[in-house]
């Protein structure tokens, strides 16, 4: 199996999720008012999850591991707290909450099924927490339009780069992380030493200096985004640092939610 979590999943509905997630909140705020906000994030969770379990809320797990694999690439995430199979909760120790703290457990949730989770801060002086929810199943995250109109196969690598993020596409499906498709296909091209190399940085005939980047060649890069409204500026951005190398083109994929959009950036455009 492409995505297969290393414990068993329930997949509740909302009501029975805000069921267990009162029960489980009510554990985090006591262990929040009893030790203060700076205890660390590791001990946090512990605490948590020997309350939880102590109070009937089972199994009470830490660190439940999802594998991801194809074709001989795995990697391994691992969600910070999940309750009875199928409540998850992703506790931060941070300033903040921001989106890529969303991003990760919307991430969760895919690699999952599940539809429902909790996201919580406990470095702030009242426990911050945020209800995230989706319904994309992994079926609609399977269904997704090719956008290739600006795209060219200036060498095998590129014509390879198109088709094997089709297979990974096809295999794991749209909507996760982007760095988990970046990361799979510097593995099968041999791996950062290989792909991840410095290119210089040119003011005029002048070289600034130096900047890694990800490369199918030595001339052809390649860049892997997730973005939707700032698509034009990242374009723009991305054809503007282009201009100040010595590279002839990016080979560029960006993850448009259902839209899969690739684009060969050149320096005439």
């Amino acid at each position: 199996m492409p995505i297969e979590p290393q414990t068993e999943i329930r997949v509740f509905n909302q009501e029975q999720f805000h069921a267990l997630d009162r029960r489980v909140l009510g554990v985090i705020f006591e262990v929040h008012n009893e030790f203060g906000r700076f205890l660390d994030e590791l001990l946090f969770k512990r605490e948590i999850a020997t309350r939880c379990a102590e109070r009937g809320i089972c199994p009470a797990e830490r660190e439940a591991a999802i594998r991801v694999s194809h074709d001989g690439f795995a990697r391994d995430y691992f969600m910070d707290l999940l309750f009875d199979h199928g409540l998850m909760v992703e506790a931060k120790t941070v300033e903040k909450l921001g989106p890529p703290h969303r991003q990760q457990t919307l991430n969760y949730l895919f690699l999952t099924g599940m539809q429902h989770g909790r996201l919580v801060n406990l470095r702030t002086d009242r426990v911050e927490h945020e209800f995230v929810s989706t319904k994309l199943t992994a079926a609609r995250r399977r269904v997704f339009s090719v956008v290739d109109n600006e795209w060219r196969d200036v060498n095998t690598e590129s014509a390879w780069l198109k088709t094997k993020l089709a297979e990974l596409l096809q295999d794991w499906g749209a909507f996760l992380e982007v760095s988990l498709y970046r990361e799979a296909i510097t593995w099968f091209l041999g791996g950062p030493s290989v792909v991840c190399r410095p290119v210089p940085v040119l003011s005029g005939s002048k070289s600034i200096g130096s900047q890694t980047v990800h490369l199918l060649t030595d001339d052809t890069a390649f860049a892997l985004t997730a973005v939707t409204a700032a698509r034009d500026a990242m374009r723009d951005h991305q054809s503007l640092f282009l201009r100040h190398t010595p590279l002839k083109c990016i080979q560029w994929v960006n993850f448009n939610r259902h839209r899969i959009e690739f684009a060969t950036l050149t320096k005439d455009k």
